[in-house]
């Protein structure tokens, strides 16, 4: 191992992906008929931001890590198989989506496999 490499093998997304994939395994064993967006939205939603002594958990700098360092949090996979409340988003949920932020037709139908009419779907209004 080169011990002069920044790289670290065992930390980031090297250690996170197949931590990840065992929570997965053992929520897709307990739900099997919960869709990719309903596991993640368990374990997103269910995540620990403190360690076990109470304390914010902490970045490679040992201070409070933010957002972009812990994501949603720890994942705690307790918490993440009796959920409480999840999001099941669909595909076509992000149509609305798509067409709010400004899409083209062709280009939301593309990723919905259908064809498309933003101008046709529903909107959120105002409030007057």
């Amino acid at each position: 191992m080169n011990s002069k490499s920044t790289f670290k093998f065992m930390s980031g997304t090297s250690m996170s992906c197949p931590h990840l994939s065992g929570i997965v395994a053992l929520l897709k064993s307990s739900h099997p008929n919960w869709s990719p967006a309903a596991t993640k939205s368990a374990m997103m939603t269910s995540t620990d931001l403190f360690n076990i002594e109470g304390k914010p958990i902490v970045d490679e700098t040992l201070q409070p890590a933010n957002v972009f360092a812990t994501g949603a949090g720890h994942v705690n996979p307790c918490r993440a198989d009796n959920p409480g409340f999840i999001y099941d988003i669909q595909p076509d949920d992000y149509i609305l989506y798509l067409c709010g932020l400004g899409y083209k037709d062709e280009e939301v139908g593309k990723i919905a496999h259908r064809s498309i009419k933003c101008s046709e779907e529903p909107r959120i209004r105002k409030e007057s």
